[in-house]
């Protein structure tokens, strides 16, 4: 029997998580793709971190029309005060949940955007289906439902050769037990799984369990040793992330809920220097059709406190112009109140943060509470597969060819993309913490860069060399010992490079031109 053959037959709990020491890795199985023989493997220094919102948050009571008279009148119990709303910077007719003052204060600063009215025609009510449409980017229609997640094959087309090739890093992490549609690839998952937060502390501070053993004396004989394969790569990224967490600790308090946790985890790896594209924590229950006038403040609370810490943390580790985020769920919440809640709806807004983004800035209208359907569900105005494309495309400077292989069914073009980044902010690098000298510059086969004041003799020094378009061309590790360091460049193809040092926390950049 074929390997391919007998994954397709063995049960899915046999080919998905394997249980690790303090880690849950989920299984890779093999995939079409995986065996094409394929060797493109890029890298870039930007992160994606992806917040689920899941159950279906009800937007009108996150971000509030609180000049809008039908508003209060649909919601005789649940509405907002107008005195109680956060004013927003810039905004007339709509503001925030009085709870969320740490996502009103990023909105203020300029490092927090909102984007209104978003879903596609037909939306899907059920939790399950309608988060699969969302997961996978699939269409409305059955001919346009997608088997794989729309990161899956953002991924796929990153690491082709996943897991028989395996990059320095898992492609994706997301803290849950298990890994969610989002980061399917055909027949597997291409995201590493982190149980939870604390099974997190437990793996950093025990190390991978090494001696996990699969039993190779069933029926399936050899084929289990494929899977047992599986499982030893799967230790290899776990020893890896551990790695990586223990170069960098927390900078700032985050509140006491496991969202924040979680989100303290994604802060110490990416400053680590864990080099995964995207991170996805989930925060619930947003299925508020009873009590919410208790439970839904709670959460968006814990949302706002959560997203508002780990910015901060960013900042302080100094990794914050590398990292954008994004908010999703399946669905939003009709405009009429049940009584002690909200029912399935349609529409509703989404946060996209960072200190790349194009922050204080609300995108699409207010909310139209006058021509909604015969059920009270609001229009759509922006198809979530446009949001989609609007945050990922520009972060990670997708051409055309490779926007479409990701977001298939063609539902949006660029001309509908949204400006959600600052100008230049994502081709062109920010100083974090200074300036790297770097001589001769332009350079046509070798320079030498002069280490600044702040880096320790005998410290582990990272460079990581970038192209103009962001992706990682080289990583080196060297000793601070010496106060210069030479690199040869004969191998680049002429053009603009930027060099990144990182030692500890800090970090410098200097840019150089590659003349031939």
């Amino acid at each position: 029997m074929r390997r391919r053959d007998f994954l397709k037959r063995i049960p899915p709990v046999l080919a998905t998580p394997f249980a690790l020491h303090g880690l849950r890795m989920q299984g890779l199985a093999e995939t079409n793709r995986l065996y094409e023989g394929l060797a493109k493997i890029e890298e870039t220094d930007r992160v994606l971190v992806i917040i689920q919102l899941e159950g279906g948050n009800d937007g009108l009571n996150t971000v509030i029309p609180f000049e809008d008279a039908i508003y209060y009148n649909a919601r005789p119990n649940l509405a907002v005060a107008k005195e109680e709303v956060l004013r927003l910077n810039g905004q007339s007719l709509l503001g925030m949940n009085p709870v969320m003052e740490g996502m009103a204060s990023l909105f203020n600063d300029g490092e927090l955007s909102i984007v209104q009215n978003i879903g596609y025609d037909q939306m899907n009510l059920s939790h399950f289906t309608g988060t699969e449409i969302w997961n996978t980017a699939s269409g409305w229609r059955k001919d346009e439902f997608l088997n794989t997640g729309w990161v899956g094959r953002y991924l796929a087309g990153e690491y082709p050769d996943f897991p028989d090739v395996l990059p320095d890093a898992p492609p994706a992490v997301e803290i849950s037990p298990a890994t969610s549609s989002i980061f399917t690839v055909v027949g597997a998952s291409i995201a590493m799984s982190l149980t939870d937060p604390q099974e997190f502390y437990d793996l950093v501070s025990a190390g991978p369990n090494v001696s996990d053993e699969v039993d190779v004396t069933t029926l399936a004989g050899r084929e289990w040793e494929f899977i047992d394969l599986i499982n030893r790569q799967s230790i290899t990224f776990a020893d890896t992330v551990r790695s990586a967490a223990t170069k960098a600790e927390n900078q700032v308090t985050y509140p006491d809920t496991d969202f924040a946790r979680a989100l303290a985890i994604v802060a110490r790896l990416v400053a680590g220097g864990l080099g995964t594209r995207i991170y996805k924590v989930r925060l619930g229950n947003f299925d508020t059709h009873g009590g919410q006038a208790v439970v839904h403040p709670l959460l968006l609370q814990t949302l706002s406190d959560g997203v508002k810490a780990f910015q901060d943390d960013l900042h302080a580790l100094n990794v914050a112009n590398r990292v954008v985020g994004m908010t999703y769920s399946e669905f939003g919440r009709r405009v009429g109140e049940n009584g002690p809640g909200t029912d399935h709806g349609t529409a509703a807004p989404h946060f996209v943060f960072g200190s790349k983004v194009n922050g204080g800035q609300v995108f699409g209208s207010v909310p139209d509470l006058v021509n909604v359907d015969r059920f009270g569900n609001l229009p759509h105005e922006l198809d979530f597969h446009c949001y989609y494309a609007s945050v990922i495309a520009p972060l990670f400077n997708l051409d055309d060819t490779r926007l479409n292989d990701i977001l298939p069914l063609n539902l949006c073009d660029r001309s509908s993309f949204l400006p959600l980044y600052r100008a230049s902010s994502v081709r062109e690098s920010e100083v974090r913490a200074g300036h790297l000298k770097v001589v001769p510059n332009p350079v046509s086969s070798s320079l030498v860069v002069s280490l600044p004041e702040g880096v320790q003799d005998a410290s582990t020094l990272h460079l990581i060399l970038f192209d103009s378009s962001g992706r990682v061309v080289r990583r080196e590790e060297r000793v601070g010992s010496e106060r210069r360091i030479t690199l040869n460049v004969e191998e680049l193809p002429s053009g603009s490079y930027y060099l990144d040092l990182r030692s500890g926390v800090s970090s410098w950049r200097g840019d150089f031109v590659v003349v031939r």
